[in-house]
């Protein structure tokens, strides 16, 4: 004689079959609004940015991270939701420039070690740290 599952048992089957699919989404796909193109620093920590060495960030879909800091390249992954998100060691080129540059990069590197959440309101994007002061803003490239 063949059995057929319980009604409790098919919930709890789908249950965990929903949580599998929901937290594969979370881990997947960075926002579209974040990609497709660079995203323009204009601040760091509320100073404006150098704007003769345009810092900039681009978010690829699988959370790769490439952009510059205004002398150096970076590159790395970023961990992002719906609104937060967190940045992995990012990796950077070794050359020199100005010290004012380089110390605008430290500060900008320094800002997105302390992210965990965002905002995009038009072509702003603005990256706060876990109390919600703003960190960096950014402006789409256009």
């Amino acid at each position: 004689m063949r059995r057929f599952p319980n009604y409790p048992d098919l919930i709890a089957v789908a249950a965990l079959i929903c949580a599998g699919v929901s937290a594969g989404m979370a881990q997947g796909a960075v926002p579209v609004r974040l990609t497709g193109g660079d995203w323009v620093v204009e601040s760091v920590g509320g100073q404006s940015a150098d704007s003769d060495r345009h810092a900039r960030i681009a978010f690829a879909a699988d959370g790769r991270v490439t952009g510059s800091g205004g002398c150096n390249r970076l590159m790395g992954r970023a961990e992002i939701s719906a609104e937060s998100i967190t940045f992995g060691t990012i990796a950077t080129t070794r050359m020199a420039c100005a010290p004012n540059v380089m110390n605008q990069e430290r500060k900008l590197l320094d800002a997105l070690a302390a992210t965990r959440s965002y905002r995009i309101a038009d072509a702003v994007l603005t990256l706060h740290d876990a109390s919600g002061a703003e960190m960096v803003r950014l402006t789409r490239k256009s």
